[in-house]
């Protein structure tokens, strides 16, 4: 099941915002907002905390996280890792407890899935012709660590085509790394942020921006600068005006 790009964006965005805090979703959080299932501890207890002062009613379900060639996250349902409850019903301000665990270490490459926890609506709700509301969810990354953990990060060359500036992104490793923000720049004054995101083993992506017309007719060089978890990249090219256009 592909992951649309607006959710996805959202979901990139959560994720940045949400690196060492409690993550928020409406009015429930969910801590930790990701997991490492290690050999010697594979397994893990995910809080999931109810602000609201309604009982909060929530789904519970293990999704296998790939990404396709684009590098677009994919999923699809999972049983590989054991976890409970499937169903979540929290008292107001209250708390509950989901623990992930799994069967056996992941081997030569990383295993990743995502544990999604998916708030559902009242019962009754549209029968009584309840006003329309937001259900949230979030989905947890869930990782099964290599034995001999290996990310590697391949940042190619920046180039400019169309007026669009690219900089493509490789993951030739046996683990997961990611990006939080990506920065495209002019050194003059223009700059557009893209956010960053996962880059699972053996995948790729582009990051783009879009150059404004008259940006691009003045520059001679334009940089972008990627950043992440202990990584940072830099890289520029030249200005041709025929790739503006």
């Amino acid at each position: 099941m592909p992951d649309f790009p607006p959710l996805r964006s959202l979901a990139a965005a959560l994720a940045a915002a949400c690196a060492v805090l409690p993550c928020a979703a409406g009015d429930f959080s969910v801590t930790p907002i990701r997991a490492e299932l290690k050999a010697g501890a594979l397994n893990e207890t995910i809080t999931v905390t109810n602000h609201a002062d309604t009982k909060l009613r929530a789904s519970v379900k293990l999704m296998e996280w790939t990404q396709d060639e684009s590098g677009g996250d994919v999923y699809k349902d999972s049983g590989d890792l054991i976890y409970f409850p499937r169903q979540l019903e929290i008292e107001p301000q209250g708390k509950r407890l989901v623990r992930i665990g799994a069967k056996a270490p992941a081997g030569v490459t990383e295993r990743t899935y995502r544990l999604f926890i998916e708030e559902e609506p009242e019962p009754g709700a549209q029968q009584r012709g309840a006003n329309v509301s937001f259900l949230f969810r979030f989905g947890v990354p869930v990782f099964l660590p290599p034995a001999n953990p290996k990310p590697e990060p391949d940042v190619a060359a920046a180039t400019l085509s169309g007026g669009k500036l690219s900089l493509p992104v490789r993951n030739r490793g046996n683990q997961h790394f990611r990006l939080t923000k990506v920065t495209f720049a002019d050194g003059a004054g223009w700059s557009s942020e893209a956010t960053g995101w996962y880059s699972l083993a053996g995948t790729q992506r582009t990051y783009t921006a879009a150059v404004p017309p008259e940006v691009c007719a003045k520059a001679r060089t334009l940089t972008v600068l990627a950043e992440g978890e202990d990584l940072r990249f830099e890289r520029s090219v030249n200005v041709d005006p025929a790739a503006c256009r």
